[in-house]
Order: structure tokens, then sequence, then C-alpha cells
């Protein structure tokens, strides 16, 4: 290489190798950094049975719409409204659905950001048999898109709509999964106590069956009067057996919901009263519903996402345009300055398909929405009219339960002097017995047609008090 030439690229690449390094960091300065998280036994042991312990701690600051913070003791049992503000802090796919958050919050940031301008350098270096008087050239030019500003704040609200729609919609996931834990317990608690009714019937029928037998034995009762003994009797196991199977599969659901081991023993207890849920007219409970059920409120939220993507879509039918500055000098060092526009021509794609996509999507929205209004306003009907059914029919029934106790009473002073039949008191006894499961049952269905209306109309309606 000739001296000239020499002196000449010495200064290019001396400035090249005092900004490269400059350039990098600060192009790198504000990147994000990785973070190795293993997935191994460990860590899913410990995030698959965490303990009640620090859940109670959680419970007590929990933020919901809809579920109120607990100080839960725990020592001796945890109600049903406490179990089911465990399960949505414990509940490892209520965790999962959550994480879904950190998404949104990325894809609200990703649409707040502009598109980065380009710079570029270039360099002219001489080869060959060139003039010594020559040096070499070089550009620096700087570029940007500038079209990107034409929907960045529809971007930016689509963005934050759809993360306001996915918390709402985490929230009413949250709120179910509340509901479905909170009803698993009632059904223990009402289980537990109708499963010693069911074995007080299945005793004295068995106490009936013998002295069937005796009877049948002795000549004193026919072959059909036995096999009717031992029919009832077998029923009332095949009843017991059934009460004790549902009620094993309801603790289990319970275990499973609240993220704890199968065969961990949950006790419950009843809160200090029975719930009550009020009564209320239908035009009472569904005036704004559309308001208050957080799923139709995230639906409004997704449509208003849609209406501003689409209205993003139509404004990026715009050309693109493109903006460059650019500072250069040729071999002969002739200094130059240019200035550039680079303009889309839209003659095939003019954003026909995002466009297509954002309408069909706006309309889906829209026909869901109707839909889940006229469902929620059916379902709370049906409810309501359920409820007025199952209130008359347990009236009625505890209506009765005075005079059966009274014949059963009656009965049983007379067998102490030998003055009934046994067959009658056998018959008086299972009757009562048969209305009081009866009643149970009817005040779990009460209870269940609660929670299924709280569900309905979006918003806590049980209270302390009776269930009548």
């Amino acid at each position: 290489m000739r001296p000239l030439e020499a002196r000449s690229l010495r200064p290019s690449l001396s400035a090249a190798r005092r900004w490269l390094p400059a350039l990098a960091l600060l192009l790198t300065g504000g990147c994000a950094t990785y973070h190795r998280q293993p997935l191994d036994a460990a860590a899913v042991e410990a995030a698959l049975h965490p303990p009640l312990a620090e859940a109670r701690v959680t419970a007590a600051k929990f933020q919901h719409p809809l579920i109120k913070p607990l100080a839960i003791d725990g020592r001796d049992g945890f109600t049903p409204d406490e179990i089911a503000l465990l399960t949505v802090i414990t509940s490892p796919q209520l965790r999962a659905l959550r994480d879904q958050r950190g998404v949104a919050q990325a894809q609200v940031v990703q649409a707040g950001l502009l598109p980065n301008p380009q710079l570029g350098y270039t360099l002219d270096q001489q080869s060959g048999n060139s003039d010594p008087a020559l040096i070499n050239g070089g550009s620096l030019g700087l570029s940007w898109e500038v079209t990107s500003l034409l929907g960045y704040r529809d971007r930016l609200a689509a963005a934050k709509s759809t993360a306001g729609a996915l918390d709402l919609d985490i929230a009413w996931q949250e709120w179910q999964a509340a509901q479905a834990a909170r009803l698993a317990a009632y059904r223990v608690l009402s289980l537990e106590s109708r499963l010693p009714l069911a074995q007080a019937t299945e005793t004295e029928l068995a106490d009936a069956l013998a002295l069937a037998r005796q009877a049948h034995t002795q000549g004193h009762a026919t072959t059909a009067e036995l096999a009717a003994a031992t029919e009832a009797w077998s029923a009332a196991q095949d009843a017991r057996f059934a009460l004790e199977q549902d009620l094993t599969a309801q603790r289990l659901s319970l275990n499973l919901a609240l993220n704890q081991p199968a065969d961990t023993p949950l006790k419950l207890k009843a809160g200090a009263n029975p719930p009550e849920l009020p009564s209320t007219a239908a035009a009472a409970l569904l005036d704004g519903l559309e308001q208050r059920r957080l799923d139709l409120v995230a639906l409004t939220l997704g449509y208003e996402s849609s209406e501003a993507g689409l209205r993003a879509a139509v404004k990026a039918q715009f050309p693109r345009i493109g903006l460059s500055f650019a500072k250069a000098h040729d071999t002969s060092n002739v200094k130059t300055h240019s200035y550039g526009v680079s303009v889309d021509l839209p003659l095939f794609d003019r954003n026909q398909g995002a466009i297509a996509a954002g309408q069909a999507t706006r309309q889906q929205l829209f026909d869901e929405y109707v839909a889940r209004v006229a469902e929620a306003r059916a379902n709370v009907v049906q409810i309501l009219s359920s409820l007025a059914v199952a209130r008359t029919q347990l009236r009625t029934l505890e209506a009765e339960l005075p005079e059966l106790e009274q014949i059963a009473a009656a009965l049983d002073r007379a067998m102490q002097t030998r003055n009934a039949d046994a067959a009658a008191w056998r018959d008086a006894h299972g009757v009562l017995l048969a209305r009081r499961t009866e009643q149970a049952k009817m005040q779990q269905d009460i209870l269940e047609l609660g929670v299924a209306l709280e569900l309905a109309t979006g918003r806590p309606l049980l209270s302390p008090g009776a269930l009548n």
C-alpha cells in the first residue's frame, strides 16, 4: 500500500474504532437480561402443594372486585367463604391464568413503542491502482417511517382495552372457581348432616328386619311382609352408601381445588348462621346486570379493543412514508447532504385482509355480547322461578314435621307398654327420618340455587340468616 493510501485509511479506521463501542453500548444499554428458571422436581413440588398457612396471610390482603378479604384462623376448621377465598389463592389453574396478565401488559408496552429509526454508514475504500490524490469516501444516513404515527393511538388503545378485558375475564373466572369451591364446601356440610340420618334410618330398618324375621319364624308374619322389610333395609343401606361416596367425592374435589394432596384431612365448619338469600324481585336483579357481570364488561372492553384495532387497520391503508437524511463525501472529498422520501404505491396491498378480519371480529364480539346478555337474563328469571317453587316445597315439608314427630313420639310411648304394632312404629319412624333427610336436601338445593343466582347476577347475594 502506498504511504498516502495508508494515511487516508487510518483516520477512518481509528474513528470507527472509537465510536463503534460507544454505539454498541448505546444500543444495548436498555436491553433486558436473561435469568434462568429451572423446571426441576423440587420447584414443581413446592408449587404443587403450597402450605395453607401462607394462603391465610394472603387472604387478609386479597383484592378482588367480588371477593372480600378475610382474616382466616383455620384452627377449628374453615367456613365455605374461607374455602372459596383460599381456592382462588392456591389453585394452580388460576395462578397460570393470572400469569396471562404479564403477557397482556407486555403487549401494551409493545403497542406503545414506535418503530426504531435506522442509522446507516457506508465506507468507500479505494482498492487497486487508484489516484493517490483521492481519499476514502463515506456516508452517514438516518431514516424513519413516519406513517407509524397514524395508528399509534388506536393500537395503544386496543392493547389497553385487551389488557383490561383480560383482567376482568380473570376476575370472573376466579369468582366462578370461588363459587364452585364454596358450593362444594356447602355440599360437604350438608352431606355430613344427612349421613347420621341415613345411618339412623338403616339401623332402625335393620332392627325392623330382625323383628320381621323372628315373627316370620314364629308364624306371625307373612313372607311378603318379610320381603318388604328386607327391601326397605336394602334401600336404606344403598342410600347410606351413596351419601358416603358423594361425601368422599366432594372432599376430594375440595382438596384438588385447594391444591392439597388428596389424603389431606380438611375440617369444615358452618358459618355463624346459615346463609340467607333475600327475596328480591327479578326486575331489581336484572337492573344493571350488564354493568355488574364481569364477563359482560370484559366483552365490552374486547369490543372497544376490536373497534380501535379496526380503526388502526383502516389508517394503515395510508401508504407507508419514509424520511431519510444523509451526509456523505466522495473519494475526491466532495461533501454532500441528501434528503429523501420513500412512498409505498398501494396498487395491490391496501390492508384489505386486516380490515376484513377486524370487521368480522367486531361483528362476532357484538353478537356474542348480545347472546351472553340474553342468556344471563334468562338464567336469572329461571333461577328465581325455581327458588320460589323450592321455598314453597320446603315450607310445606316443615309444616308436616311437627305432626310426624308427635306420631313417632306417641308410638314410642306405646311400644314401651307393648300397645303398638311394630310395623306401624317402623313406618312412622321411617317416614319421619325420610322427611328430615328430604328437608336437609331441600335446604341444600335452595342454597345451591342461591349460589347459582349469585353467578347469574354477578354479585354476592347470600347473607347470614335463615334459609327460608
